[in-house]
């Protein structure tokens, strides 16, 4: 699969129009201190892979940032469906630390059905979430995403596009206002470029941050191959080999493999681009101009009576 970075397939990503795309760099200082986003996924290693790299960036940049799990991910980690939800969740856990989330969020919807819930009620918890924590910026599926099958990834890309803007609407959800919590729309987007073919206008250099995505694949343990390096390294053991690339112990193994590896999509994103590395993004910015037309043709033309 893309997520787990088989080479060449991220190559097939393409652009919204070609004159469009913009390479977003680090921005010196804070700049966003203040500001909020929010990162939602459906399993533990989506955001790991396609966009831990923004969300470090982010972060770093003065971003408070909260991320939310919609799946329960009990069909990965083989073994019991028991088992399997608590290792995704103790993952989701410590890969959400690794990258500085400030709170995590998991809904525990049955991991491949979920176009088979209630789709009104993930809108509705979404847009709790969004105005409980005045979300400014929206990391998450693209709800158009050409080739997308994982019903859990479209299903849930609609729902945050759909609430996100929902959530400014003063009519949706009376009860919210009585508790306190006052309409607030999310009006930056960044949407993963997650499968192959799908438009993207946004290139973020991630180089600065290689690190830190490094951190959260290798806490996705229960799916996403985060300790793959650790596996192969006592596998090649038991054969009395060793692999001098995965060092001396586990930590070092996994690190290097996830480097190694894993990255290839962000790799050849980043060459095309005359980076190290890069992710991809399909952006779209509602913050509009601080006055519109009409608010600046009236200022301008309006006369005393």
């Amino acid at each position: 699969m893309y997520r787990h970075g088989i080479p060449g397939l991220a190559a097939a990503a393409a652009p919204a129009d070609s004159a469009e795309v913009v390479v977003v760099k680090d921005e010196r200082g804070q700049p966003h201190r203040g500001k909020v986003f929010a990162a939602v996924h459906a399993h533990l290693d989506d955001v790991p892979y396609y966009a831990s790299g923004l969300c470090a960036k982010l972060i770093r940049e003065g971003y408070t940032g909260y991320i939310v799990r919609t799946s329960n991910d009990e069909k990965y980690g083989g073994r019991s469906t028991a088992q399997n939800i608590l290792s995704n969740e103790e993952d989701h856990f410590r890969m959400a630390a690794a990258l500085g989330f400030k709170d995590v969020f998991d809904f525990y919807y049955q991991n491949h059905d979920m176009d088979g819930i209630s789709y009104i009620d993930l809108r509705g918890r979404l847009i709790l979430i969004f105005r409980m924590l005045k979300v400014d910026t929206i990391i998450s599926f693209n709800p158009w995403g050409h080739g997308e099958e994982d019903p859990d990834h479209w299903v849930t890309g609609r729902a945050v596009e759909e609430g996100s803007w929902m959530a400014g609407m003063p009519n949706d959800f009376h009860e919210h206002m009585e508790a306190g919590l006052q309409p607030h729309a999310a009006s930056e987007r960044y949407y993963f470029c997650a499968r192959p073919g799908q438009a993207f206008n946004r290139v973020v250099d991630i180089g600065s941050h290689i690190d830190k995505k490094v951190d959260a694949i290798v806490e996705c343990k229960s799916q996403g191959n985060g300790n793959r390096g650790s596996l192969v390294r006592a596998q090649l053991a038991r054969q009395g080999k060793r692999l001098p690339l995965l060092g001396n112990d586990d930590r070092s193994a996994d690190r290097a493999y996830v480097r190694q590896f894993l990255l290839e999509n962000d790799r050849e994103c980043g060459k095309r681009h005359k980076l190290e590395f890069a992710e991809r993004f399909y952006y779209i910015d509602q913050r509009g101009p601080a006055k519109s037309k009409a608010d600046e043709y009236i200022e301008k033309n309006a006369v005393r009576i």
